[in-house]
């Protein structure tokens, strides 16, 4: 008779799992503050601010929402150790990449707010691949099922 347990995931696996919900509730978070309050509650924000989040289309949103609610999914099936993270995964790596290729290739925020607006969208995309990364090693060492 086979075996219908897969081996038990090291106990850093769990710890990673769980920063991971957290980092997805964090991006929830961010979401609902991108979306409820826009640069005109925002004292500081410039005339240009305002002008660049009036023009971003309305699908960007969504794709945002796809990003951070997929990657939380993941997380949550990654905790659970179902299968079911990595696709989780490869849609919110996918969302990830659209909404920061759109911002900084259709838009002049490098040019206006400097280089250093990369910085913080290029950590979340490595978040995202480790991500991926970790749940297809969760995969291959058989503790997702």
């Amino acid at each position: 008779m086979a075996n219908v347990f897969s081996p038990r995931p090291p106990v850093w696996f769990r710890i990673v799992a769980v920063l991971l919900v957290l980092w997805g509730l964090i991006g929830c978070v961010s979401l609902y503050a991108h979306l409820a309050y826009q640069p005109d509650v925002d004292p500081n924000a410039s005339d240009w601010d305002r002008a660049y989040f009036a023009a971003l289309p309305v699908w960007l949103d969504l794709v945002y929402g796809v990003a951070v609610v997929a990657a939380l999914a993941g997380s949550v099936a990654l905790v659970a150790r179902s299968k079911l993270a990595m696709p989780l995964y490869v849609v919110s790596l996918i969302a990830v990449v659209v909404q920061f290729g759109y911002i900084f290739l259709a838009t002049d925020i490098i040019a206006v707010k400097g280089v250093w607006t990369t910085y913080f969208p290029s950590f979340i995309l490595a978040v995202a691949l480790f991500q991926l990364w970790i749940s297809r090693l969760g995969l291959m060492r058989e503790w997702l099922r």
